[in-house]
C-alpha cells in the first residue's frame, strides 16, 4: 500500500545542537531501537495496560490527517497508503489492508518484534486505525503471519479467543457472518 505522493525527505528534522528530532508535525520523536522498544512493550502487555502504545497510534493518524489536504475527502486508499508511509518511516513495517469478505484485515509486513502475540502492534494499530476513522476500533492479532481483524471493540475479545485458539481469518471470517448469509 505505498502512497507514491509521499516524500520521506524531510520528515524528520535533526537538530544537533538541541540534541532533538521532531516530525514533519513538529512533534519531538525519540528514536529507540526495537530491542529498547520491546521489554517496554512487553511490559506494558504483561500488565494489561497497552494505552500509551494505543496513544502513539493515535498520534501517528493524527499525524497523517494533518499532512493531507481535507483528509475526509480523500478516497480511503489515499489516507491508508499515506498511513502506511508514516509507519512506514518510523518503522513499524509495511501496512497492507485486505478485504476477507466484509471483514477488514490489516497486514503488517517486516513488524517489529514486540511481545510474543503482536499486542503491542495491535494496539498501535487500532489508535491508528480509530483516529483516521473517527471511531473506535480494536486490532486483534490472528495468526503469526502479521494480520490483524479490524473490530468493534466489543466483539475484540471473542475475536482474541477464537485466534488463540488455531482459527485463522477464514473460518474467523465465516463465524462472524450472518447466519443466512
Amino acid at each position: 500500500m505505498a502512497n507514491a505522493s509521499f516524500d520521506p525527505g524531510g520528515y524528520f528534522e535533526f537538530d544537533l545542537a538541541r540534541g532533538a528530532v521532531r516530525a514533519r508535525g513538529g512533534e519531538r520523536v525519540l528514536v529507540l531501537a526495537g530491542d529498547v522498544l520491546a521489554p517496554l512493550v512487553s511490559a506494558a502487555v504483561g500488565n494489561g495496560d497497552l494505552t500509551a502504545v494505543r496513544k502513539m497510534g493515535r498520534q501517528l493518524g493524527e499525524a497523517v490527517l494533518q499532512e493531507l489536504n481535507a483528509p475526509m475527502d480523500q478516497p480511503m486508499e489515499a489516507v491508508l497508503g499515506h498511513a502506511a508511509a508514516v509507519l512506514s518511516i518510523f518503522g513499524w513495517g509495511r501496512l497492507e489492508m485486505e478485504r476477507w469478505g466484509d471483514a477488514l484485515v490489516a497486514a503488517l509486513e517486516d513488524l517489529p518484534a514486540l511481545d510474543e502475540d503482536h499486542l503491542g502492534v495491535a494496539a498501535l494499530l487500532g489508535g491508528l486505525l480509530s483516529s483516521l476513522g473517527g471511531t473506535e476500533v480494536a486490532c486483534v492479532p490472528v495468526g503469526r503471519d502479521g494480520r490483524f481483524m479490524v473490530v468493534d471493540p466489543s466483539v475484540a475479545q471473542q475475536i482474541w479467543k477464537w485466534a488463540r485458539g488455531g482459527d485463522g481469518v477464514a473460518t474467523i471470517v465465516s463465524r462472524l457472518a450472518p447466519e443466512n448469509a
